[in-house]
C-alpha cells in the first residue's frame, strides 16, 4: 500500500502544481478555468479508507484555496465530492462500484465517462455556487459550471487515455 500512496503523493503534486500554474492562468471565454486537479478525486481507489479521502480532499482544497485566495469554494467542493464519490460510483459504475479502482477494464466505457463527466460537474457546481454565493448570479453559476465541466471533461479523458496502461 505504500507503493501506491507514494505515486498518489507524487500525481497529486504533479496535479496541484500544474493547476496552479498553468491552469489557473487559463481564462477561456474570460471566466472559464479547466480544473485538472479533479484526476485526483477520480483516480483514488475506492477501497480505501473513506474518511482518509475526505480530510485529502479538505487538504488539496484549503491548499488550493491559500494559494489562489479564493474564499474556501475548493475546500467545500473538494469535501463534497469526496463525500459523494461513493454515491457517484455507485450510481455511474453500476455492478462494477464495488472494485478498487474506479476506472478499472471491468466496467464499460460509458459507465466510465459517466462517472467522470458526474464527479466533474457536481464539483464545479459547487465549487460555482460558493464562489458567486449569491442567488441573484444563478445564471452565471449554471454557465461557468457547464462550460468549466465541458473543458475539464475533455483534459481530463485525454489525460486518462494518454496515461492509461497498456493491455
Amino acid at each position: 500500500m505504500i507503493p501506491y500512496y507514494t505515486r498518489f503523493f507524487f500525481l497529486a503534486s504533479i496535479l496541484l502544481i500544474l493547476q496552479i500554474l498553468v491552469f489557473d492562468n487559463i481564462h477561456l471565454f474570460n471566466f472559464s478555468n479547466p480544473a485538472i486537479y479533479l484526476l485526483i478525486f477520480i483516480a483514488y481507489r475506492l477501497d480505501l479508507d473513506q474518511f482518509g479521502f475526505i480530510a485529502i480532499g479538505f487538504f488539496i482544497g484549503l491548499f488550493l484555496d491559500l494559494v489562489t485566495q479564493s474564499p474556501g469554494a475548493h475546500s467545500v467542493a473538494g469535501v463534497s465530492i469526496a463525500f459523494l464519490r461513493p454515491f457517484i460510483s455507485r450510481f455511474a459504475l453500476g455492478a462494477n462500484f464495488d472494485q478498487p479502482n474506479a476506472l478499472s477494464s471491468g466496467s464499460l466505457w460509458s459507465n466510465k465517462m459517466a462517472y467522470v463527466f458526474l464527479m466533474i460537474l457536481i464539483h464545479q457546481f459547487i465549487f460555482s455556487l460558493m464562489l458567486y454565493f449569491n442567488m441573484a448570479h444563478l445564471w452565471m453559476v449554471i454557465k461557468q459550471s457547464l462550460v468549466n465541466t465541458f473543458f475539464s471533461f475533455i483534459l481530463i479523458v485525454a489525460s486518462l487515455t494518454l496515461f492509461q496502461p497498456k493491455k
